[in-house]
Order: structure tokens, then C-alpha cells, then sequence
């Protein structure tokens, strides 16, 4: 009889993970849950609370060389993510949908990538680096190409280019004005 007793103790004194608080939540959503994961276990649920969470979360992706890139939660969370590591090929990946993106480090560029990082579709970016890559300069588009001399994003502020050069600029509002 005290064993039950016991039992239904425990059981009464067991959170859920619904219970958590919104803060909590949100911060195993944005740094500690895959976002393929969140989509398949949590935004599926249709839980009201959660969903609205997750909506509201802004997410860092790192998709390593050994990760399997995922287009149907990718693309659905696509205007949350702010942050962009791809360490893998990746073929499929439209960054045109990333409207929100202001970090983006991509390993293996393809060149549909490599003519999509534009200003228009990517108007937030504060940070772009592509690794070394087959491509040389003269291979990239005329927009990252000459990126130093006139760049068209608004607050673009380091750029690594493939051949490792590094280019420092100043926001738009920062630059200086010049008379004519």
C-alpha cells in the first residue's frame, strides 16, 4: 500500500515539457534542439503554446560536413534563421528564402548560391565568409567579385572570400559622405 501511495507521488510531482517556462523553451529551441527535430516533434503537434514559441524563435544553424541537409523545415522556418554555418554540400539550399539572415559562412558554395548572396534577397547580412574553394575570384559573380569596391549590401561589415582574402566595411550609415 505505501508503495502506491509512492507511485502516485511521483507521478503527480513529474513536470512535462509543456510546463517549462516560455523562456526555457525558447532557449532549448534556439541553441540545443535541431530544427528538424523541432519541426518533426514540436511544431507538428499543434500545440498553441509551443507553436508560438517557436515562432518566435530565432535560429543559429550549423549543418556539419556528416548532417543531412532537410528542405521542409528549413525552408518553413526559413525567415527565423539569423545564422548560417554549412559545412556540407548542399545543393538544394534556396538562400533566397533567408531574408533574415545576417551571418553566413558556406564550406562548399555551389554557384546557384554563389548568385543568390545579393543584397535584395539576403538584405540583413552582417557577415559573409566562403571557404576556399574550387572557385577562384575571377569565377565568382561580379557582385562578390567587387564586393570591396562597391558593396551593394546595407550592412555588410566583414566578407572572407574564397581565396581567404578578408574585407572590413563600414556599415552604409557609417560611411563617409562625399561632396560632389
Amino acid at each position: 500500500m505505501n508503495e502506491i501511495n509512492n507511485n502516485e507521488i511521483n507521478n503527480n510531482e513529474t513536470g512535462h515539457f509543456e510546463q517549462l517556462p516560455d523562456e526555457i523553451l525558447l532557449e532549448l529551441f534556439e541553441n540545443y534542439i535541431r530544427l528538424i527535430d523541432i519541426y518533426f516533434a514540436f511544431y507538428l503537434l499543434n500545440h498553441r503554446r509551443i507553436n508560438g514559441i517557436i515562432n518566435s524563435a530565432r535560429f543559429y544553424i550549423n549543418i556539419p560536413s556528416k548532417d543531412i541537409f532537410h528542405q521542409k523545415p528549413f525552408s518553413h522556418f526559413s525567415s527565423q534563421i539569423i545564422s548560417l554555418h554549412l559545412s556540407t554540400f548542399c545543393n538544394d539550399l534556396d538562400l533566397s528564402k533567408l531574408i533574415n539572415l545576417r551571418s553566413l559562412h558556406i564550406e562548399k558554395p555551389t554557384k546557384t548560391q554563389l548568385t543568390s548572396i545579393r543584397a535584395e534577397f539576403l538584405p540583413n547580412l552582417f557577415y559573409l565568409s566562403l571557404s576556399p574553394c574550387w572557385y577562384s575570384l575571377q569565377e565568382l559573380p561580379k557582385h562578390l567579385e567587387n564586393i570591396s569596391q562597391s558593396c551593394p549590401f546595407k550592412h555588410l561589415q566583414l566578407c572572407v572570400l574564397p581565396d581567404g582574402k578578408i574585407i572590413r566595411l563600414l556599415p552604409k550609415h557609417e560611411q563617409p559622405h562625399t561632396l560632389k
